[in-house]
């Protein structure tokens, strides 16, 4: 059994690859993420239905929960319960938004999978990343010579968020929602030369762009990226 963790993009279904289409058409299940208990079609999904008629599919839903013992277990079941239906799949497809190797959720699922499956085997597949779509809708290179770039996960320590900022040229934050007085931090690192937000980056009708300081104000939005340059 072979797992294909697949990038499928920002949400834009022009930017997925011609690699994860002609994976998924191929494969015998697809495993489709979700974010909301009642197991509703995600983004990952609705993409790849525009290339893809998946003969066999299951959704599985991914808690946004802090307590990675409860996550673990809510995914482990959830794979526990369609066992009989996977076991026997030469190739499974699971989606992901962005990069497969970036913040994937496609880690929790071969945790799960190992636990039930020692032996799959796993593959990669990259997809366009947040921060490469932001930068390319700022119209600006994200780093360039001797440059330093920055990926920083909002949900980190307050202390490492700050050093990073400090030490980088250029700073890409995922999950900005999560800091708390986001605007006043970085004001007090340096005077940034360009600061730009893209919510829902590459999902048409969502996607809303934001530059200067009030990009770091009134964050509400889950999938948003802010891109700093020093």
């Amino acid at each position: 059994m072979k797992i294909f963790i697949a990038g499928l993009g920002t949400g834009n279904p022009n930017l997925i690859t011609l690699e994860a289409i002609n994976t998924a058409k191929i494969s015998d299940v697809i495993l489709f993420p979700c974010s909301k208990e009642n197991k509703s079609k995600g983004v990952a999904e609705k993409i790849l239905l525009n290339f893809v008629k998946p003969q066999k599919f299951f959704r599985i839903f991914f808690p946004m929960i802090k307590n990675s013992n409860e996550r673990d277990k809510i995914i482990f079941n959830q794979i526990i319960e369609i066992k009989s239906e996977i076991e026997n799949s030469s190739k499974i497809f699971f989606p992901v938004i962005g990069d497969s190797l970036l913040y994937s959720t496609g880690a929790y699922l071969i945790e799960a999978m190992r636990k039930i499956f020692p032996d799959v085997e796993v593959d990669f597949i990259p997809g366009i990343s947040a921060h490469s779509l932001a930068a390319a809708c700022a119209k600006k290179f994200l780093a360039m010579s001797d440059e330093i770039l920055t990926v920083i996960p909002g949900t980190a320590e307050p202390e490492k968020i700050l050093n990073a900022l400090k030490s980088s040229d250029t700073v890409a934050i995922y999950k900005p929602k999560a800091v708390k007085d986001l605007k006043s931090i970085v004001k007090n690192v340096c005077s940034w030369k360009k600061i730009f937000r893209i919510d829902c980056a590459g999902i048409p009708d969502k996607e809303k762009i934001y530059e200067g300081y009030e990009a770091l104000e009134n964050i509400n939005e889950y999938l948003s990226i802010i891109i700093l340059w020093r």
